[in-house]
């Protein structure tokens, strides 16, 4: 019998260990799943939405629309508009922009709170407060577009309210759905340039091209629908055209999430003793690079 039971435990505890990425973060999504659904189902019936918000980005960033901006830059985060190599703009529409970082080959790359001393990133989170329901959805509407030099990532997201706080911590897991813009160095399961993703506690769950020429302007919609009080549809659309179409968890009510990243993302194809593919994320000094916004609004339409 131990002659049986010997080997079989051997390969699988290697087996285990060789997958131990891909069974996190099937346990994870699964995790989070399972809460997201208990938070829907405890969360009262009525729900009113908030009056509808926008910013058009003249000469300053809207108080009615945004809560508040970080920078990283060095492991450091900051509340101005320029840290580091990284800036934001109101000057003509919104622009995110990034500049080569002398500082970077001596930086650290380790993952450390509240980021990397490596890790260069502006973000604005606000348009606070709203989620689908029965009777409504919930649309985002902006116009943007990103230079024809991009790298790292950039998007416009909606996430739960409260997930990002403006020390630059992460008070909740980080779940979200909407827009994505992948530099060519990059790959998420073999996309890139535009994408329309959802992730769940930081996993990507389902990554999809849009197959739009991120470097021009677009009208881009995320639409939210109430499907049942523990899953809604999630759309992206551009130009009038639907584009892209998934479930997404009941998130609860919802936050905006604006930014631009130098992330490097790799894919790792799966080998034949592996459950899945893989991804490694690193960093990179691109030099420059731009993600602009012309107007970004949300408000609730009535279905």
């Amino acid at each position: 019998m131990k002659v049986i039971i010997v080997p079989f435990f051997t390969l699988l505890f290697l087996f285990l260990g060789l997958n131990y990425r891909q069974i996190y973060s099937a346990w994870a999504v699964w995790s989070e799943t399972r809460q997201l659904a208990n938070l829907a189902e405890r969360a009262p019936e009525e729900f009113q939405n908030p009056a509808p918000v926008e910013d058009r980005f003249e000469g300053r960033l809207s108080p009615d629309f945004w809560k508040f901006t970080t920078i990283n830059g060095g492991g450091v985060v900051s509340n101005e508009t320029a840290w580091h190599s990284t800036a934001f703009s109101t000057d003509r529409g919104l622009t995110l922009q990034h500049s080569p970082d002398p500082f970077f080959k001596d930086e650290k790359p380790d993952r450390r709170e509240p980021a990397s001393e490596r890790y260069n990133n502006v973000t604005l989170i606000g348009g606070s407060g709203f989620k689908p329901t029965p009777s409504a959805d919930v649309v985002l509407k902006f116009k943007s577009k990103a230079s024809d030099t991009f790298y790292g990532t950039a998007g416009v997201v909606v996430q739960p309210v409260g997930t990002l706080q403006e020390d630059g911590f992460f008070a909740k897991p980080f779940d979200m759905f909407g827009f994505a813009v992948m530099g060519d160095e990059s790959s998420f399961y073999g996309n890139n340039s535009s994408l329309c993703y959802l992730a769940l506690n930081w996993i990507p769950v389902q990554v999809e091209s849009l197959h739009v020429d991120p470097h021009a302007w677009h009208d881009y919609e995320i639409r939210l629908r109430w499907v049942s009080k523990t899953e809604w549809l999630g759309t992206v659309s551009a130009d009038g055209s639907v584009l892209c179409q998934m479930p997404v968890p009941a998130l609860g009510p919802l936050e905006v999430h604006v930014w631009s990243d130098n992330f490097h993302v790799i894919d790792q194809p799966r080998r034949w003793w592996e459950l899945a593919p893989s991804l490694d994320l690193n960093f990179q000094d691109g030099g420059e690079k731009q993600f602009l916004l012309d107007m970004i609004q949300i408000f609730e339409e009535a279905r």
